[in-house]
């Protein structure tokens, strides 16, 4: 009984450092963070002009992964209700951000949709973790290496913001959000 007690409570616990990634195994689970593209998502109310703007995008602004362009249906693509959220953590968070925003903005008629969606070049669903472009430079490079000897690596993932620290705490503090909770350490 005591035993079964114990256990309960030791799964219940936090993840433990033990349990994050460290780097170079949280490399390997990483996207490329050398590019990215757009997908766009077409709808009755996108004409081809609106589609062939939202492929052109790339072309006339760096927009980074995980990134959602939400969109009125009665407005259409050229209303100031359309919004953009960049450089969140994952696919889902960009999107919930980007329909927020444009939600928020719209006039009446039908709730807003995605249009297009920013992910990384080599795109696959279903890895277990995913870092927005910034973050995963960071994590690839130098900066991962000169945070200290306790290293770690702290997202928001509603935000998209990130920090690195040496140690949880300092990466906690540096990310800067309420949600920010490390997920690779030395």
């Amino acid at each position: 009984m005591i035993r079964t007690a114990l256990m309960a409570l030791l799964t219940a616990l936090p993840a433990t450092a033990q349990d994050l990634p460290n780097r170079d195994a949280a490399r390997g689970l990483l996207f490329d963070a050398r590019g990215s593209n757009i997908v766009v998502i077409r709808h009755d109310f996108l004409s081809d002009l609106d589609i062939a703007t939202l492929q052109q995008m790339p072309q006339v602004a760096e927009l980074k992964y995980y990134g959602a362009l939400a969109a009125a249906p009665a407005e259409g693509l050229q209303s100031e209700a359309s919004r953009g959220a960049f450089n969140f953590h994952s696919p889902d968070a960009a999107r919930r951000a980007a329909l927020a925003d444009c939600d928020g903005a719209r006039g009446p008629g039908p709730a807003c949709v995605i249009v297009a969606e920013i992910r990384p070049r080599d795109w696959e669903d279903g890895r277990t973790l995913t870092l927005n472009q910034d973050a995963t430079r960071a994590v690839n490079g130098r900066a991962f290496r000169r945070a200290g000897r306790a290293a770690a690596l702290a997202i928001s993932p509603s935000t998209g913001d990130w920090g690195l620290g040496d140690g949880a705490e300092a990466a906690i503090s540096a990310c800067g959000a309420a949600d920010c909770a490390v997920v690779v350490a030395r």
